[in-house]
């Protein structure tokens, strides 16, 4: 897996010989609204979104619900592009990190019956665990709010002969002889280890497997009847393939087949429609999963994730003085999120199978719709307009807009990389070079800028200023094989990329 696919595995996605053409927007269906406001906030949703349709390649299924029932349901782009078959509203998606929620509730019910204590160390349930560190010292709290010191298996797993990864213990080789990052408690590292450590302690004290748990714990008693676990090797019935741009091949997607786990884990990996994410949103707040007071020590942050606060596999933020619990989802061709307003009754499900721009777009604004004016959406516009302005009329023009910004917006880096990204996918070179180097203005240490100029000035034919970017980029980011192999072949006979 590639440096550049690895930077979109947290969210915070091969039609081999398929162009580049816009997927057709889906019209979008609503139920009979049930306030004054929800016409407007329909019609608002639903032009927006066929715009991105239109304009942008959306891709992806959004549903807003109140009280559970669905006031606005919207389809578009396609689930399988090669074939051209389009997504529907009960279209299923690989969810990603979605399905730490799925533990998160699994955990809590064995909390609720007595069965787990949070304070529980992990070796009280896995006494022969091999790491002694996590086995005498990491408690199921911290495993839970990614405080535990354990980190990620991605790296390894990369590497790694995919197919062998269908049961939790086999991902076990991957991360457990690894020491802890910090002492247990002292620090938080966002850890999908510790969430298959997770999986390992449920199957412990229940005597089931992981999978058939939670289906028969957590789905069945919310009625997500759609819901699963991916299988790569298995043809399941309605769930989208995920797409990215091929850096390589302009104009072109990929599957992310490739860069999938074989199968759905503790850690990510299920799937489900937009409707069974609903079912699962009311179930959870009308305490059919959990009782009131788990269901709030499930859903209440813990410790602090970015200017949010992380829960028991649940993210909680405020916005405008509202309350919003869910968890989101990210990986190659995956961009996802749950958002439950409990206050407003409201639940918003976002599921795309495309990169990731458009879900950043779609989620900041219905916030906005919903919740008021947000410093997110404020800053999403205003990235946008310095990217589009640099695109459109060049760097002096891009950064007079950037001269302009209000104090209370933040520019967002991973938009100026997406955007870089999407432009050399549409062959757009010179304008990829201007929007590196207005984010080299704005974020002189992040290692896209160098990447992305390098493939830039490759493209263009620019061999030395390629050199030299891929230095200054392998520097910084010296594990990344493939940008060492592009580097290699633009060196003269004999020389040698930096170590």
């Amino acid at each position: 897996m590639s440096k550049r696919a690895r930077r979109f595995l947290v969210l915070g996605s091969l039609v081999v010989g398929a162009s580049c053409a816009s997927p057709a927007a889906r019209k979008a269906t609503t139920d009979a609204p049930g306030s004054p406001q929800e016409p407007a906030l329909v019609r608002a949703v639903a032009q927006h979104l066929e715009r991105l349709a239109r304009d942008r390649q959306l891709s992806g299924v959004v549903v807003i619900a109140q009280d559970g029932a669905p006031i606005f349901s919207g389809a578009y782009g396609f689930a399988d592009l090669a074939n051209q078959v389009p997504n529907r509203v009960d279209t299923r998606f690989n969810l990603a990190s979605m399905g730490k929620m799925f533990t998160g509730v699994a955990i809590l019910r064995l909390v609720e019956s007595g069965q787990i204590a949070l304070d529980d160390r992990v070796g009280k349930h896995l006494p022969t665990y091999p790491n002694r560190a996590v086995r005498e010292e990491v408690t199921i709290h911290q495993l839970l709010t990614h405080t535990s010191g354990l980190g990620n298996f991605w790296e390894a797993h990369g590497k790694a002969a995919k197919e062998r990864f269908k049961e939790v213990a086999d991902y076990l080789p991957l991360f457990v002889d690894a020491p802890l990052a910090f002492p247990p408690g002292t620090g938080f590292a966002y850890s999908n280890s510790g969430y298959m450590v997770l999986g390992l302690v449920i199957e412990a004290v229940t005597g089931q497997r992981y999978f058939d748990h939670v289906t028969q714990q957590v789905f069945a008693p919310a009625g997500m009847r759609g819901a699963g676990f991916d299988e790569l090797d298995q043809a399941i019935p309605n769930l989208a393939i995920g797409y990215t741009r091929a850096s390589e091949a302009p104009g072109q997607w990929l599957n992310n087949h490739y860069v999938n786990t074989v199968k759905g884990s503790p850690a990510g990996g299920s799937y489900a429609s937009a409707d069974d994410l609903v079912r699962f949103a009311t179930a959870l707040t009308n305490h059919r999963l959990l009782g009131a007071a788990a269901t709030a020590t499930l859903t209440t942050g813990k410790v602090a994730y970015g200017k949010r606060n992380y829960g028991y596999g649940f993210v909680e933020e405020f916005t405008n003085g509202r309350r919003i619990v869910g968890h989101g989802g990210g990986h190659v061709g995956i961009a996802d999120e749950l958002l439950i307003l409990p206050e407003l009754g409201y639940t918003v499900v976002i599921l795309t199978n495309g990169d990731v721009e458009n879900f950043w777009d779609v989620q900041s604004f219905i916030k906005r719709e919903l919740l008021g004016p947000t410093s997110e959406r404020a800053s999403f516009e205003f990235t946008s307009r310095v990217i589009e302005a640099g695109a459109a009329r060049g760097y002096a023009a891009g950064a007079a807009v950037m001269a302009e910004k209000p104090a209370e917006v933040t520019l967002r880096e991973g938009m100026f990389e997406q955007a870089v990204v999407r432009l050399l996918f549409e062959g757009e070179v010179a304008a990829a070079i201007v929007t590196c180097r207005l984010a080299a203005a704005a974020f002189p240490q992040a290692s896209f800028v160098h990447l992305g100029l390098a493939d830039a000035y490759r493209r263009s034919g620019n061999s030395q200023r390629a050199i030299a970017s891929y230095r200054a980029y392998l520097a910084l980011e010296p594990d990344d094989a493939e940008a060492r192999r592009k580097l290699q072949r633009l060196l003269p006979a004999g020389d040698s990329p930096p170590r």
